[in-house]
């Protein structure tokens, strides 16, 4: 599976095989594509140690949403951006619990800032 904390179920990090095995039999959620979010989640969802989380059957594609990368996360408020924290596979071998950490800046504040410092390709 890869790296795993202290807690046996928990993984930080995934290997390619696990991903590839997941992502064969996941279907996209209809909510999140509608949305255009990477995982549907609830901002004021949080776990013991105060991380936001979601299943991965929430999410749109298995690749996106691999521990350490950056998601959007979408629910009926708003829009979030957030770091894949962990997998937590202590619920289901197939639909593992997926940590995140909500940063403290908007999609639109970040899309702004990216428009802001494109450069030229000529």
């Amino acid at each position: 599976m890869g790296n795993t904390s202290a807690n046996q179920w928990l993984v930080e990090q995934v290997d390619r095989e696990l991903v590839d095995r997941l992502a064969a039999g996941h279907v996209a959620n209809p909510r999140s594509t509608e949305m255009g979010v990477d995982i549907l989640g609830d901002p004021h969802r949080e776990d013991d140690e105060g991380l936001n989380w979601a299943r991965l059957s929430d999410a749109r594609r298995v690749e996106d949403v691999v521990p350490g990368s950056a998601v959007v996360m979408g629910s009926s408020i708003g829009r979030y951006l957030a770091k894949v924290i962990a997998w937590d596979f202590e619920v289901s071998d197939d639909d593992p619990i997926i940590t995140m950490e909500l940063l403290p800046v908007r999609p639109s504040e970040v899309a702004k800032l990216l428009g802001r410092n494109r450069t030229s390709a000529a």
